[in-house]
């Protein structure tokens, strides 16, 4: 596969991934957040209420760094 194809590819299914995301939030009010990973619950996409995003991002970075 050209270069070309593989980036189309890759943009097509990161368009996709981020649609399915939407369409789960429209159904259930929950998308997870792209930095810590946890669900929350948000009547809007623009932005998500506060859920120790930092606070999850540090405890995880401990685990792996004593793993």
């Amino acid at each position: 596969m050209s270069d070309t194809a593989a980036r189309i590819t890759d943009r097509l299914h990161s368009e996709a991934l981020i649609e399915n995301e939407e369409r789960d939030w429209y159904r259930t009010g929950r998308i997870p957040c792209s930095d810590c990973g946890t669900m929350v619950r948000t009547k809007t996409l623009e932005t998500l209420p506060p859920h120790r995003c930092i606070e999850r991002q540090r405890a995880r970075s401990e685990r792996t760094t004593t793993e």
